[in-house]
């Protein structure tokens, strides 16, 4: 049985990367079975092991067996993909409908020279199989729509990323409506916002009036910006997915990095 052979293989309650990939190969299943089943005994996968003091072996089978639906895979997405399969979210519905741009380089962690041209979720795609292949990635070459809102629906979180304030109100009433909390960022130049929706309408409250020209014009951002935004958001999706209490939700903060500041700007409650 699989069980009997992770004991034997795990040394110190740890079981190192490449024995599970044998593993995976000699009882022809995934590798993410694999992991899920030593964590199941309380043995570490060793990509986890450095989590032992922050999070218990259940709560990291947890999040392996959690979905996260992220909306957007540029500035933001790309950053927050990266942290969610290094932290092992087990599978993320990769949304967006754009490819590479040269002027993308500067921020947009999936994007290389490699990948100009190419389609944002395939590079998300290929990131994960190198990083972590044990994540299944389900890439969606489309734009936030009713076409796609029966596969977001599997998500227990949804993440933000997007740069359209029409779209982000469309993301936000339909997390509202299938009650699936919502986690938003936004950045510009050295500032950015972070919050999180779950009882509230937050988006509308942070974004009253719609644009009549939305997105005509790209804001200047800076990478440590949307790293810094992104990293929130991904802690803030990590707290919903393992059910930990957290201030800001229904809430948002501010962030101003030239002034190295984070601000709450009062209680949606």
């Amino acid at each position: 049985m699989l069980i009997d052979r992770l004991r034997e293989k795990s040394q110190d309650n740890i079981l190192l990367f490449t024995d599970a990939l044998i593993l995976a190969e000699q009882y022809n299943v995934g590798l993410l079975e694999v992991e899920q089943a030593a964590l199941a005994d309380n043995i570490w996968p060793e990509r986890y092991q450095r989590h032992q003091d922050i999070f218990s072996a259940a709560q990291q089978h947890q999040l392996l067996d959690s979905t996260v639906a992220l909306i957007g895979c540029g500035g933001l997405g790309g950053q927050v993909f990266e942290e969610l399969i290094r932290l092992g979210v087990g599978q993320i519905i990769a949304i967006d409908p754009d490819s590479f741009a040269a002027h993308n380089l500067n921020r947009q962690l999936l994007c290389t020279v490699e990948e100009l041209g190419r389609f944002k979720v395939q590079a998300a795609v290929r990131r994960a199989h190198l990083v972590n292949p044990a994540i299944k990635v389900i890439p969606l070459a489309l734009a936030f729509s009713p076409v796609i809102h029966e596969e977001v629906c599997q998500a227990k979180v949804v993440i933000d990323c997007l740069d359209s304030v029409a779209d982000r109100h469309q993301l936000a009433e339909f997390c509202r409506t299938s009650r699936i909390p919502l986690v938003h960022g936004a950045v510009e130049k050295w500032f950015g916002q972070i919050g999180v929706q779950k009882e509230s309408d937050l988006i509308k409250e942070l974004y009253p009036k719609i644009p009549l020209h939305d997105k005509i014009t790209s804001p200047s951002v800076l990478s440590c910006t949307v790293a810094a935004v992104a990293s929130l958001q991904v802690a803030e999706a990590i707290k919903l997915l393992l059910n930990l209490n957290s201030p800001l939700v229904d809430n948002w903060k501010s962030v101003d990095l030239l002034s190295c500041e984070i601000e709450e700007i009062g209680s949606q409650h």
